[in-house]
This record gives structure tokens, C-alpha cells and sequence, in this order.
């Protein structure tokens, strides 16, 4: 087992730069996996509508493309594993698609694995008609805050998606069945790297710090060129930004990693773009809410190893 994961990140969003999976593994052929990140609240409710009208939709059908354009990687013997929240609504429709692509393209060797049961809508309405188990559910509370939001009942009609954020086990349970493409719908974006991680190093699924670790590499990657000085304030001052680099971290077996990039890309990966990253979309720095792990950012340590080498360290871990 190498002590060391290596881990890209070549989609940030649903509509990102198409070809930077291809391009990537021409670069970085040794990869070991390469995740992609595809959903946002708002595509959770765009796919819903496709799915609506077409039953087979539901899915980020631009995945599909990205899957035949690896096809020739594969090929030649690459042989990097691909972990995406593609799936959305419909991740065995995705998973469908992607096979006869592959298909078509002579790559028939690859197994597809999917991740389901994020899609909680018809749960959701049976609670709130109390019909099940489980008592009538009377609101939705506020993560945060635990106030009444809305009756289910009230909003039944408007409810167009409902769906729990899984975590990285069910992805470590499909690499460790040899799937070369994992599938998902809605999972946590870090949970796309922590499964990976979860499968290489066989960490328990309470070695919290470690967890923890491989939480924030997720996070610093799963908005590609974010942390490569794409939301930097200083961009003007960035090498070559029509180029920016996707990332990749390199994960250790203690959940520390350095953040880098592939060279001869643009952007840079420096302590202020990594910081600009680890800052974006969280709330309470001391706990950082997954369905893996809570995690501490206080005590993360933040050092240049060497030019677009940034190493991140002390993420603290307690139960999710």
C-alpha cells in the first residue's frame, strides 16, 4: 500500500470545463483517483424537473462525455479510478449511460458501481402525513438554530427534491468491490475524497482526526480551481489564469496532505489560496458538519513545502 493517495479534482460544478478530466490524466497519468463534483442544491431542483418530464433523466448527462473522453486513458492502460455525485437524481440511469458509452468507445472492462438512498422525498411526505413507523413529523427544523421552518404538509405540494447528504462508507465499500467508476447521487462533496481514503488506508470509521483530515482535503478540492487561485482576491496577479490548474491533493495515512497542482498549468496553489479555500462555505470553524466526521479547523497548520506544494496538517475530529 503506498503511504501516499493522490487525488484530483477535475469538476467543481454542474456546467464546468468538460475536457479538464482528459486533460488532467495526459498530465497526471499516475493519478490515483479522480473525483468530480457535480451538484449544488439548485441541481438537485433543476434535475428533478428533467426527471419529471423524461423518467431516464435526472442525471448530469454531460458525466456521460467526460466518461468517453477517458476512454482512450483506460485504453492504454491508465488505470486511475473515478469517484462523481453525478448520478443526482437518477445515479443507475448514470451509471447506464456511462456503460454504453464506454461501450461504444471498445472500453468494456470497467466496473460501475452505484451509491443510492440519498433521495429521502417520499419519506419526507410520509412523515408528514404520519403514515410509517416513525410519529407524524410536524416541521422542518433549522440545522442550526433547530427553529420550525415550514409544516411538511404545508409545503407538500412545493417539495420538489428532498435529499440526505451521504457520507464516504458506501463509496469505500464499492472500491473495495473493484469498481473503477463510483457513481453517487447526493453525498457530501468531501466525502468524495474521504472514501478513497477510507479504502486505501483501512481507517476505521471513527479514527475521527484521521477522518478529519481527509474531510478538509475534500473540501479544499471539491471546488476544483478554487484553491488553485480561482477565488483569489489577488487574480490579477495570478500566472496564466485562462489556464488555471485543477487541483490534487496527496493524502497521507495520518489525514494530513499538500495541496498542489499539475505543472505547467496556470493559477498557483500558495498559503492564501489555500486559506481562501478552506474559509469558503463553512460555518462554525469548530465544527465543520459532515456525515463522516465533525471537524475542527482551529488548530490547522498551513505550510509552503515548495513551489504549488502546500501542506495542511492538525484537523480534529469528533463524532458526526
Amino acid at each position: 500500500m503506498s503511504s501516499v493517495l493522490r487525488i484530483g479534482n477535475a469538476q467543481a460544478f454542474w456546467g464546468d470545463r468538460s475536457d479538464a478530466a482528459a486533460e488532467m490524466l495526459a498530465r497526471e497519468p499516475g493519478l490515483d483517483y479522480l473525483t468530480l463534483d457535480y451538484l449544488a442544491e439548485v441541481s438537485m431542483s433543476i434535475l428533478a424537473s428533467q426527471r419529471e418530464k423524461d423518467p431516464t433523466a435526472g442525471y448530469a448527462r454531460d458525466f456521460v462525455e467526460v466518461v468517453r473522453s477517458l476512454a482512450p486513458y483506460w485504453q492504454s492502460g491508465g488505470n486511475c479510478r473515478v469517484v462523481a455525485n453525478a448520478g443526482g437524481l437518477n445515479p443507475a440511469g448514470c451509471a447506464q449511460a456511462c456503460a454504453r458509452a464506454l461501450e461504444a468507445e471498445g472500453c468494456r472492462s470497467l466496473r460501475i458501481a452505484v451509491v443510492s438512498g440519498d433521495d429521502v422525498r417520499a419519506a419526507a411526505l410520509a412523515a408528514g402525513r404520519g403514515e410509517g413507523p416513525e410519529e407524524r413529523v410536524q416541521s422542518f427544523r433549522h440545522l442550526e438554530s433547530q427553529l420550525a421552518i415550514a409544516d411538511i404538509a404545508d409545503i407538500a405540494d412545493r417539495l420538489v427534491t428532498a435529499n440526505a447528504y451521504l457520507g464516504a462508507a458506501s463509496i469505500a465499500e464499492a472500491l473495495a468491490g473493484g469498481a473503477d467508476i463510483v457513481i453517487t447521487g447526493r453525498v457530501a462533496d468531501p466525502s468524495l475524497v474521504v472514501g478513497p481514503c477510507l479504502h486505501h488506508f483501512g481507517w476505521r470509521e471513527n479514527e475521527w482526526d484521521t477522518l478529519a483530515g481527509a474531510t478538509v482535503a475534500g473540501h479544499l478540492i471539491e471546488c476544483g480551481t478554487q484553491v488553485t487561485g480561482g477565488i483569489s482576491t489577488e487574480w490579477l496577479e495570478l500566472p496564466d489564469p485562462t489556464h488555471i490548474g485543477f487541483p490534487i491533493v496527496e493524502v497521507s495515512a495520518d489525514g494530513s496532505c499538500v495541496v498542489t497542482k499539475p505543472a505547467g498549468t496556470g493559477g498557483a496553489v500558495t498559503v492564501a489560496t489555500v486559506k481562501e479555500q478552506l474559509l469558503y462555505e463553512i460555518g462554525d470553524p469548530a465544527k465543520y458538519i459532515s456525515p463522516d466526521v465533525c471537524v475542527s479547523f482551529l488548530a490547522l497548520s498551513v505550510e509552503v513545502l515548495g513551489s504549488d506544494r502546500v501542506r495542511v496538517s492538525g484537523a480534529q475530529g469528533s463524532p458526526p
